[in-house]
Formats: structure tokens, C-alpha cells, sequence
């Protein structure tokens, strides 16, 4: 199984940078190569709740089922993958810092079918996509357009 962290600091309170993450269908909004992200289950966002992601990586269509591991309001959300061609554990611990919040996303993973075949570029293009999410995330909040 691979493993990459990302820290990333984001110049808004933990509270605005907790929101932003949790809501779910915006997350295509920040994430390259996702075109769809919901919720199945019904009721809030908790732990044991129930999410589908969507989208294209290396020319591939895939469509995920994640469940949310743990919640904890503006400090944890972390997922795992039920579904899909990647076996994915994501887990996010937020923290305050100067000047906004320290963001730290760990990505555990293993490649499933067709990318199997090619694990290190995908944990290498998965690692870069994660980094370009952040950074679109921080510069959208930044901004005040999330």
C-alpha cells in the first residue's frame, strides 16, 4: 500500500476550511479530474454516511463509493473506499495556525484492475492531482468564492 501526506496552510479560520471540505457536491469545484461527488445516505454528513465520487483519471472513467470513516467538526474528515479501481483511505485533520489553518491530507492506497498495472505513475499523478486540489481549494477560499 502507498502513502503520501500533503500540508498544505490556508489563510481562513479552521471553521470556513472544515465547511468547504465537507461540502460535498462543491468538491468538483477544486478537484481536477472530478465531475461528480454526493451523498446516498440519507441525513447529515456523519460518520457511517454513504458518498459517491465521479470522474476521469489517466482517460478513464471511474465511479467511487466512499464511506466517511470519521467526522469531527472543524478538526477530521476521513473517508475509505467501498467501490471503485482504487482501495483509498483519506484522512484530513485540520488545525489552527497562523494566519488560517494548517490542512494535512494523508492519502493510503492500492491500486485495483487497469491501473493496477501502472501503480507508480498513478500514485505519482495521484499525488500531483491532490496537491493541485489544495492549492485551488486555498486559492478559492482565499478568495472569498467559497
Amino acid at each position: 500500500m502507498d502513502e503520501f501526506s500533503i500540508v498544505t496552510l490556508i489563510g481562513r479560520p479552521v471553521e470556513d476550511v472544515f465547511a468547504a471540505l465537507t461540502d460535498i457536491t462543491r468538491t468538483p469545484m477544486w478537484t481536477p479530474g472530478l465531475s461528480e461527488a454526493r451523498q446516498v445516505s440519507d441525513g447529515p454528513l456523519e460518520s457511517g454516511a454513504t458518498l459517491v465520487y465521479a470522474g476521469t483519471f489517466l482517460g478513464r472513467r471511474y465511479e467511487s463509493t466512499v464511506v466517511c470513516t470519521d467526522l469531527a467538526a472543524n478538526k477530521r474528515f476521513a473517508t475509505r473506499t467501498t467501490s471503485g479501481p482504487f482501495h483509498l483511505e483519506v484522512d484530513i485533520t485540520l488545525e489552527p495556525s497562523s494566519g488560517g489553518t494548517r490542512v494535512l491530507n494523508t492519502c493510503r492506497g492500492e491500486s485495483r484492475g487497469f491501473y493496477k498495472l501502472a501503480e507508480p505513475l498513478v500514485v505519482r499523478l495521484t499525488k500531483k492531482q491532490t496537491e493541485a486540489a489544495y492549492d485551488n481549494l486555498r486559492t478559492l477560499l482565499e478568495e472569498g468564492a467559497l
